[in-house]
């Protein structure tokens, strides 16, 4: 085979493979909504500065700022998991302003469970 007829052979191939259908990557959950009631898991962590700070749950995908009577609570957890419920009181409003959750309840997710 000449050199010529390799190249087209190995441009040939790149084309078929580039031709290929991908796979496709599974689609983003819509988020959530006000007024909904979700359960997520995540990290609870402060963020800011003094005296501005909030309290933000951080999942997998998404931060919350958790907001209501239990925060106080939440706020001993920093840097532990937890599985939070609540609602959606205010939603995302870009980066640095997460989606607001009023958490009912929460449980402490043991060591060995916890997500990263």
């Amino acid at each position: 085979m000449t050199r010529a007829g390799a190249a087209l052979a190995l441009s040939a191939g790149v084309l078929l493979a580039c031709a290929s259908p991908a796979e496709e990557e599974p689609a983003a959950p819509d988020p959530p909504q006000p007024d909904q009631v979700i359960e997520l898991t995540g990290r609870v962590t402060v963020t800011g500065s003094a005296p501005l700070t909030i309290l933000v749950l951080v999942t997998e995908t998404d931060h919350y700022e958790i907001v209501g009577d239990l925060a106080p609570e939440l706020r001993t957890l920093q840097q532990l998991h937890v599985t939070v419920r609540g609602r959606v009181v205010r939603e995302a409003a870009g980066p640095g302003f997460p989606a607001r959750l009023q958490v009912d309840s929460y449980t402490r997710v043991p060591r060995d469970a916890a997500i990263g």
